[in-house]
C-alpha cells in the first residue's frame, strides 16, 4: 500500500477537508459522528466523513461507515492498525492538541510511502524503551526488565532487518537481552526500591505527558518515511 494511494491531489484534498473540520470546531471526542445541523466527530469519524465528501457521497450517506477503520487501507493506503493508533492518540491528547492532531498527522504523512510493520515496531519500541516514558522504566524490578528487554530486542531485530527478521534472529535477540538482564540483576536489585520511589514521584507528570510525547514521536517517524513512488498529481 502506498500512502495517499500515491496521489498528491488526494493528500491536498484530504488535508483541505481535515483543515475545515479543525477550523469549524467539528472535532470532538467519544463519538464517531453526529449530525446536529452540522457534522461533528472524532479523528477517524472526521477523516472518513472527509473521504465521503471527496467521493461525492451527499446527504445521509455522509454518515455511512465513518466508524470503519479498515477503510484507511483502500482509501488512504494506510494499515488498519494505524487508523486505530491515530484514534487512540486523539482520544487521549489534551483537548487543545487533540483538535490539531488529525491535520498534523495528515500533513506529516508523505505521499507514496509505505507504512509497514517496521513503523509499528518503532512505535511499540518507543512505548517500551524510551528513557523518559518507556514502560521499562516504570519499575526497578530486574526480572520485569528482563521480560521487557526481550520484547524490545525482538522489535530491534524487526527494525534492523526491515521487517524480515527470522524466528532464529528474534530468538537470538531475546536471549541476548535475557543474558544482559542476568548480568546486571544483582546490581540492579539494590536500586529497585529507590527507582520505584522516584517513579511514583514522577508518575502523574509522566502520565500527562506520555501521549503528547508519543504523538510527536509518531509524527517524526512518518515524516522520515521515504517515498516509494509518486505516480499521480504533480504538485505536493
Amino acid at each position: 500500500m502506498l500512502t495517499y494511494l500515491g496521489d498528491q491531489k488526494l493528500k491536498r484534498d484530504f488535508l483541505e477537508q481535515i483543515g475545515l473540520h479543525e477550523q469549524q470546531d467539528q472535532l470532538i471526542k467519544g463519538v464517531y459522528g453526529q449530525m446536529n445541523g452540522a457534522f461533528r466527530g472524532c479523528a477517524i469519524g472526521c477523516a472518513l466523513h472527509s473521504l465521503n465528501i471527496l467521493q461525492g457521497k451527499v446527504g445521509p450517506a455522509r454518515a455511512d461507515h465513518i466508524d470503519d477503520h479498515t477503510r484507511y487501507e483502500a482509501e488512504l493506503g494506510l494499515p488498519t492498525w494505524f487508523a486505530h493508533m491515530e484514534d487512540q492518540i486523539f482520544e487521549q491528547l489534551p483537548d487543545d492538541q487533540a483538535r490539531t492532531w488529525p491535520r498534523r498527522l495528515a500533513e506529516a504523512i508523505p505521499v507514496g510511502a509505505v507504512v509497514d510493520d517496521v513503523v509499528l515496531a518503532r512505535c511499540l519500541r518507543w512505548a517500551l524503551a524510551d528513557e523518559k516514558f518507556g514502560v521499562r522504566y516504570a519499575t526497578g524490578d530486574p526480572v520485569i526488565h528482563g521480560h521487557i528487554d526481550g520484547v524490545i530486542a525482538g522489535f530491534d531485530a524487526e527494525i534492523a532487518t526491515g521487517g524480515q527478521a527470522s524466528s532464529d534472529q528474534r530468538g537470538e535477540a531475546a536471549r541476548a537481552a535475557r543474558d544482559a538482564r542476568d548480568a546486571r540483576a544483582a546490581r540492579a536489585a539494590w536500586a529497585a526500591r529507590a527507582a520505584r520511589a522516584a517513579w511514583d514521584a514522577r508518575a502523574a507528570e509522566k502520565a500527562n505527558a506520555f501521549v503528547p510525547a508519543f504523538s510527536e514521536f509518531v509524527l517524526d517517524v512518518v515524516r522520515a518515511l521515504p517515498m516509494a513512488s509518486v505516480e499521480k498529481g504533480s504538485t505536493p
